[in-house]
């Protein structure tokens, strides 16, 4: 069973009245008030009435799409989406029932969790990193110490790498002069065609040196990757610590 209520935006009208409102209080805001006592009144009226003063009794309070509040132990099954008010037997609002969100409503809840969790994500993140330098370095020195020793190391497989690509070009150059006696590269008459061993070697190692290219590429820029990420380290190391030594001061005033 269910009651209508008055609607949101008011649509009661009262007798006349030679009687001014008080101040600060228009008509218009009289009306709306008036409405809201009166749908409340309404709730609460229905609910006792209904519900025989039993304890137990669930009732609802939703609106339609009209804004017209209605009151009742069930929800029809067209407004089972809106949100609703749970009230108890004396119509007193207990709880709220969420309605189901709209596609924008939901795409909107979505973007703000992802942006939460991410929060939450990078401050956790923060936090550890933290406690990783604060627990692993006594000074700035020793994580340059550690930076260096990092980067020499990629600097030396970088130049393994580029003897070895200059290896690669010298025997390249050697081929591609072999296969000048051979036709179709020869204008002898006498020339034979090119042997196949000669031409797998010409593909090989002109497949290794595109690989070993990219190889000195990955190195130089993961060196580069290692060096920004310690400088990063540093300082934010040397803010932790700073923030450390204000506060061992504060603490000994």
């Amino acid at each position: 069973m269910l009651i209508r209520g008055h609607g949101q935006n008011g649509g009661m009208r009262g007798p006349r009245s030679s009687t001014a409102p008080p101040a600060g209080l228009t008509v218009t805001r009289l009306a709306a008030i008036a409405a809201a006592a009166l749908c409340c009144a309404s709730g609460v009226a229905w609910a006792q009435k209904h519900s025989g003063g039993e304890k137990g009794s669930t009732l609802y309070k939703w609106v339609d799409e009209d804004g017209v509040t209605h009151f009742g132990d069930a929800v029809p099954a067209q407004y089972a989406d809106r949100e609703k008010q749970v009230l108890n037997s004396q119509g007193v609002q207990v709880g709220t029932i969420a309605g189901r969100p709209t596609a924008e409503e939901a795409a909107r809840l979505a973007a703000e969790k992802a942006a939460e969790d991410n929060a939450r994500t990078t401050q956790m993140h923060d936090r550890e990193r933290n406690q990783h330098l604060l627990a692993t370095y006594l000074s700035v020195g020793e994580i340059e110490s550690l930076r260096d020793r990092r980067v020499e190391i990629l600097d030396g497989q970088a130049r393994v790498t580029q003897q070895y690509l200059a290896h690669l070009r010298e025997h390249e150059h050697l081929l591609l002069v072999q296969v000048q006696r051979f036709k179709p590269y020869s204008t002898l008459a006498n020339a034979g065609p090119m042997p196949d061993r000669v031409a797998e070697d010409i593909v090989r190692t002109e497949s290794d040196i595109v690989n070993q290219e990219r190889n000195l590429d990955g190195k130089r820029q993961e060196a580069l990757s290692v060096k920004e990420q310690f400088d990063s380290d540093i300082e934010r190391f040397r803010q932790l610590k700073k923030v450390e030594s204000e506060l061992n001061r504060s603490v000994a005033r």
